[in-house]
């Protein structure tokens, strides 16, 4: 009776989740490693209509072949997800940071694998992005190997007036691992509903057929 029932408990579990997309994450966990992105010390300019709010988040998803220590290049890059106070762009969206050309970017992975203890990336938003109908561009920098004054920050234009115009004069930029990737809201709503629907169905199931 007792294996009975948690056979069918776990086909019904499995059945949820394959109902919900699985444990879709983002990226697969097998090929990629992921770094969540948060900010401190952000400095906004005002007024700043384009923004929703200050925060500053996203990820960054790195090539599973680089190893703690390890440098990379642009190359290595196989994720990304960038939230400048509600002005988002992901990696399809990256472009050079103000002129024509690659989007260059380059760091090194900590010692201990958990954090990036270099970072330079210098980049633009397309016009496509909201709030970025003129220009939108920006640069991350942890410990930059060039130097001099380079600070984190974002600007977005919406206008080629410049009369719609926000600014993150700058921030403190920190990445933090996230051991087997990203999972997506939507898919952390998807999961629970059908957890939920699972055990409405059980609890269903128990007063239908009592002990």
């Amino acid at each position: 009776m007792t294996n009975t029932f948690n056979t069918d408990l776990r086909r019904k579990i499995a059945a949820a989740m394959l109902a919900c997309g699985g444990l879709a994450l983002v990226p697969d966990p097998a090929g990629a490693t992921a770094f969540r992105l948060t900010a401190t010390d952000v400095v906004v300019e005002t007024p700043a209509p384009l923004f929703s709010s200050s925060d500053i988040s996203g990820y960054l998803i790195l090539d599973d072949a680089i190893l703690p220590g390890q440098s990379f290049g642009s190359a290595s890059i196989t994720g990304l997800k960038l939230n400048f106070g509600g002005i988002v762009g992901t990696l399809a969206d990256v472009t050079a940071e103000i002129s024509p050309g690659a989007v260059q970017a380059f760091g090194t992975r900590s010692a201990d694998g958990k954090t990036l203890s270099v970072f330079d990336f210098r980049f633009g938003f397309p016009s496509g992005v909201k709030g970025c109908s003129f220009i939108c561009a920006g640069q991350i920098i942890i410990n930059s190997p060039i130097g001099g004054a380079d600070v984190s920050n974002f600007i977005a234009i919406d206008d080629p007036d410049v009369t719609t115009l926000s600014i993150i004069d700058s921030y403190t930029p920190h990445f933090e691992l996230v051991p087997g990737g990203i999972p997506e809201p939507s898919i952390w709503g998807l999961m629970i509903l059908g957890l939920g629907l699972t055990g409405v169905s059980l609890r269903r199931r128990g007063l239908a057929n009592p002990i």
